[in-house]
């Protein structure tokens, strides 16, 4: 039987949070993703940006595919909608996270207490 892409996303997700719990217990520090930014405080929502900005870059830079050779998305384009982001599935839509997540992280900048 073949996956629909929300079965894909679902199994993905599963699997990526089981592997991070893990790495967590090893005493690693994964950050659990934003999957609702409208009830999420400001630092994760700057904590959101940061990811975002970060990811969407190193997918430009690094060409990663969006999209598998059967036109599902990859773990690339997947990684994105675990932090409530649109998922991409070109190189428009990475350049359009990358300038929102850009803009989020200048207004959401913790200040520098003095």
């Amino acid at each position: 039987m073949k996956k629909t892409p929300a079965q894909k996303y679902a199994s993905y997700d599963k699997a990526t949070t089981k592997k991070m719990a893990e790495h967590n217990a090893a005493g690693g520090s994964v950050r659990k993703p934003v999957k609702d930014v409208a009830k999420a405080g400001s630092k994760d929502k700057y904590d959101r940006a940061k990811f975002g900005a970060r990811k969407a870059q190193q997918a430009l830079t690094a060409n990663h595919p969006l999209k598998d050779k059967n036109g599902n998305p990859t773990p690339a384009a997947m990684q994105f909608k675990r932090w409530d982001y649109p998922m991409p599935s070109s190189e428009a839509d990475l350049k359009k996270i990358l300038a929102q997540a850009n803009k989020a992280k200048q207004t959401l900048k913790p200040k520098v207490k003095k």
